[in-house]
Order: C-alpha cells, then structure tokens, then sequence
C-alpha cells in the first residue's frame, strides 16, 4: 500500500511513502524540455521530513534555473540545451552553423540517447567510428571530421559538468582523433602568372589578383568598401596605398525565432529558419556585424590579429585603383569594391537565358567559389581550393626572403594588434614585402 500523495497546489510539488521499501518520493513538475516534452524531477529520502527538504531544494532551483535538467536526461538532449542556452551566445553564426551540423549530423545520431549520467569513453569511441568507419556500419569520413564532433562533445561536457549534471568530462579522459594529413597542392609563381593573364580583361580581375597578391581571405575582399582602400603618408612625405581589412563579407545562417511548439517543432511551421516569420540571427554579445541584404553581413574579424593594413604594390595598385574608378559608375548601394557580375534568369538554356542589369549587390561567397575554380580550369593551372591562395603567397613571401613576422602580420596570424595607428617601420617594412612577392609574380608584357 502506498500512502496517498500530498495534495498542493499546482506547481508546488507532491510526495508519499513507498509501500515496497517505506522510502518517501517526492516529485516536481519542471517546464518542457528542448524536445517538447513533459519533465519531472523526482527526489527519495527516507523520512517525510528529508524528502520535504529536498523537494524545497528543487523548487529553489527551478527558481535560479528555469532550464533544469532532470537526472536522467540524455547526451541528445543536454547537447542541444548546451548549444541554445550557452553556445549561441558566445559563438560566431558560422560557427554556430558549424556546432549545428555536428550535433545533428554525427553527436545525437551515434550517442543522443544515452543517458548523460551514463556517458563513458566506450561511447565517445563510439561517435568517432559511427563518423569513420566505411559504410553501412558507419558513415566513412575523414578523422578531422571526427576530431571536430569529439571536441564539441568535449565543451558540452565541460558545460555539464560545470552545470553538476556530470562529475566528469568523459571527452576529455578519451583520445581524440588524429587530424588527417592532406597532401595539399599549391599554385606556384609560374601558376599565378597564368591566373593573372586569364583574369586581365574580367570584370573583375582584381579581385582574384588581389587574392594572390595580397593573402588576404575570401570574406576581407569580397566585404571591401571603397572607403578602406586608403593611401598612408609617412613622415617623410613618401604616401602608400593601403587596404584596410577591418571588416569581411560572411553568409550568417537564420534561425527560428518563433519558439517551439510541442515535440520540439518550430511554432511557425516552417522547417527552415530561413522562412521563419520571425526568423533571427544571433550574434555573441562581444560581435560587431552589419547586414547588407539576405543573409549577407559584414562582421569584424573573430581576432584583432585578423584586423590590419595591407600595403598596395604595382601592379595590383594600379589595378585595384582602376577597379575603383570603374566602381564609380556602377549601381553600388553597399560601396563594395567588388559587386555580382550581371544575373541571368533562371530555366531554360543558359545561354538563352535573360541578362538582368547589374544591381550592386555583394557577391555570394559560393558564387565566388564556383568562379574561382572556373578560372583555374581557364587558366589549366591545378585546381586547389580558394583558401589555397593564401598558402601560395605565404610560400612566395618565403621564398622571397620576406621575415616570418612580416609574413604573420600581412596574412593576419600575428598575435599583435593591428591598427590603423602603424608605426612608420611597420608599413614601410610591409611594403617592401608586398614589393617582394609582387616582382614574383610580375607579368612580362
């Protein structure tokens, strides 16, 4: 025979005295969790007295934590209280975009349903072969893809555990996966040279010159204004052109901003947050963006190491600065350097299709990716990704004899902050560089 519950009032909690042992249970209801469903915590004690108190502990808690997590809640459903409680407002978008998909491609399918309490190291292992192992048992990918799920366990849990769900970080008591090795292709100085001839007459040439001759990343110059391309006027009256990477171009993913609805469902509806009525898109609270249109931003560097002068050398200053000049005459709403070539409708035969008339609008960071490829297929130079640009002038400036402390602060992995207040010897050193890989990468005529 059980003893009859106390009878409260609603949200006030209930407890009895357990006929198969006499322990007394307390319980209390707790707000839905991620999933839509109903939670209870659920205390035992063995007098009325001890289980009364502890029932007062939980309903302070509940207090202080609205998200309080019953204890037998599992690595699925912390995961995603962790990335929407905690993550979201200390990430980056892209980043944010880059925890969702490990979370909902790899964590929660291989390991969400074990309790969190019971997570062990066999488990984590267990998420690193449902990610390598070939197919069907697993999903054949690489190890870095690996890597990254575990060390996005491993912040979950440190957050469980700062968060007395767990007592330890099982993540971290378990190895990691190695990094793979890639043998990474590079262009070399004769390479760029092909680009630069293919790209001469493009529209938009100096785009892919200023991306070998300068390092600088695909988001710094596809969101660079007019207004950042600047000349610098030493003491001795000598005036550099300067391009002031203080900003980047970045697609940021939308997310629902209606709530959710039960089962853990958007309330609007819609699958995407894209279409979301109310959809947003949330920034740490240290962030500094600007929205273009659609879900283009300028956002500032993730590092002050990422935000810096670059000096301009011929050619590219005479290319660049002729870019600008033809700017000037175009539709340019956001001052982009750079802008979309002409759209063309879709369907039908490309070649029949519609040409609209230039709009100013930014350039699509994937669009741009699919050009970049075209050229080096145009220019029958090996096909490496966009971010090998970068590689390229770092390994020019080297084999120029440019200094590895000159090289960080043109490529922007230095740990020094980068300003617009230079010293004289910091921009003259940097010009002389740039000069160096410029006359590397010269184009006879």
């Amino acid at each position: 025979m059980v003893t009859q519950p106390n009878k409260r009032s609603k949200g006030e909690g209930t407890w009895y005295q357990r006929s198969s042992d006499n322990m007394w249970v307390a319980s209390i209801d707790l707000d839905r969790g991620p999933d839509g469903k109903r939670r209870r915590k659920v205390v035992v004690a063995k007098t009325e007295a001890q289980v009364k108190a502890k029932l007062k502990a939980a309903k302070l808690e509940r207090l202080q934590n609205p998200d309080l997590l019953t204890s037998n809640v599992t690595v699925g459903v912390w995961v995603e209280e962790w990335f929407r409680t905690i993550a979201l407002k200390k990430i980056r978008p892209k980043t944010a975009a880059t925890y969702r998909s490990q979370i909902n491609n790899y964590i929660i399918p291989a390991i969400g349903k074990v309790r969190l309490d019971k997570l062990t190291a066999a488990h984590v292992r267990k998420l690193h072969d449902y990610i390598t192992e070939p197919e069907p048992a697993g999903l054949a990918l690489s190890s870095t893809t690996a890597m990254q799920a575990h060390r996005i366990l491993a912040v979950a849990l440190k957050y469980a555990v700062r968060n007395d769900r767990v007592t330890r970080n099982v993540a971290t008591l378990t190895d990691a996966p190695v990094r793979a090795r890639n043998e990474s292709v590079i262009l070399t100085a004769l390479h760029g040279i092909r680009v630069l001839h293919e790209v001469a007459s493009d529209r938009l040439g100096s785009r892919w010159a200023a991306a070998l001759l300068t390092g600088a990343r695909q988001g710094e110059l596809l969101g660079l204004e007019l207004d950042r391309v600047i000349p610098y006027t030493n003491e001795k009256g000598h005036t550099t052109w300067t391009l002031d990477l203080s900003w980047q171009l970045q697609r940021f993913s939308w997310e629902h901003g209606c709530g959710t609805a039960r089962e853990g469902k958007p309330a609007c509806g819609e699958l995407r947050g894209t279409t979301c009525p109310q959809r947003k898109v949330t920034l740490p609270a240290n962030s500094e963006s600007r929205r273009l249109e659609g879900g283009l931003w300028l956002s500032r560097p993730k590092s002050s190491a990422g935000w810096r002068i670059i000096p301009l050398v011929e050619p590219l200053k005479s290319i660049l600065l002729r870019r600008i000049e033809a700017a000037k005459d175009e539709p340019n709403p956001h001052g982009l350097v750079w802008t979309s070539d002409p759209k063309k409708a879709k369907g039908g035969n490309p070649e029949a299709r519609e040409v609209f008339p230039l709009d100013g609008s930014p350039i699509d960071p994937s669009r741009d990716n699919k050009a970049w490829h075209a050229i080096l297929a145009r220019a029958g130079v090996p096909d490496v990704e966009l971010h090998g640009a970068r590689h390229t002038t770092a390994s020019l400036l080297l084999a120029a004899g440019v200094p590895e402390p000159i090289i960080m602060k043109i490529l922007g992995h230095s740990q020094y902050v980068v300003t617009r207040g230079y010293q004289t010897v910091d921009i003259e050193q940097l010009e002389r560089a740039m000069t160096m890989l410029s006359g590397m990468l010269t184009v006879e005529k």
